[in-house]
């Protein structure tokens, strides 16, 4: 069996003086799963903030689609939502 891995980018407002870049070897199914453990490991981050959307492989998920499936070797980026009028 091959070990699990996922890569999440950060935005700027997340990164905290790193790199940007979290790896996640912690199995995980959906973008549901990944949530909190993205919660407990990025200071000030809370995935049910409005602020923030996600994006799996370079397409981006709405919020509410938690139920996003997850594979070993996906790409993971948090984006900050903006708004304007």
């Amino acid at each position: 069996m091959s070990a699990f891995h996922l890569t999440v980018r950060l935005p700027e407002p997340l990164r905290n003086g790193g790199d940007g870049m979290i790896a996640v070897d912690e199995p995980v199914a959906s973008l549901g799963e990944l949530a909190p453990l993205l919660e407990r490991r990025i200071e000030g981050f809370r995935a049910d903030d409005e602020l923030y959307n996600f994006a799996v492989n370079g397409e981006m998920i709405l919020h509410g689609e938690r139920a996003t499936p997850l594979r070993s070797g996906d790409e993971v980026e948090i984006l900050v939502s903006f708004s304007g009028g």
